[in-house]
């Protein structure tokens, strides 16, 4: 595989990160320079590796191609990112959430024992609202605290 083939694959994907990569490339700019001048045998040897690495991008500096699709993904990661933000929480629907906490027994006997295992941190299901109440009201399911908990 050549090189310039390979630079091109390596630039075409997305694994690839931006800030590993130099900007701009040019013949004489410090990113090909040799170490010394007063070494001219082993700076001749270099330069003339730094000539066949620059001579597939051409004679003058150029740009990384492909960096507006770089900006754009930047811009699209950023846009669903929000938007996950804005979307709230999903819980279950009444009845899956009832039978979720019917499940559990007879653990809670009313309204303040919820409350109080709330408080305490114990719940541990993101899909389960921790006040039910309002959470269901809104969606105009909710019946009663002792429906919801199976005391009826």
């Amino acid at each position: 595989m050549t090189r310039r083939r390979r630079q091109q694959q390596l630039l075409s994907t997305q694994r690839y990160h931006p800030s590993s990569m130099p900007l701009l490339l040019s013949q004489n700019g410090s990113n090909n320079e040799s170490s010394s001048s007063s070494d001219s045998s082993s700076s001749s040897s270099s330069s003339s590796s730094n000539d066949e690495e620059m001579s597939c991008f051409g004679d003058s500096s150029v740009m990384i191609p492909d960096l507006d699709w770089r900006v754009q993904k930047l811009r699209l990661e950023e846009e669903n990112k929000k938007r996950f933000l804005r979307a709230g929480p999903r819980f279950l629907p009444y009845e899956e959430a009832m039978k979720w906490v019917q499940a559990w027994g007879k653990r809670w006997e009313s309204q303040e024992d919820w409350q109080d295992w709330i408080m305490m941190g114990e719940k541990r299901n993101s899909y389960i609202p921790s006040r039910p109440d309002e959470y269901y009201t809104r969606t105009g399911d909710w019946i009663s605290w002792e429906h919801f908990l199976g005391l009826q």
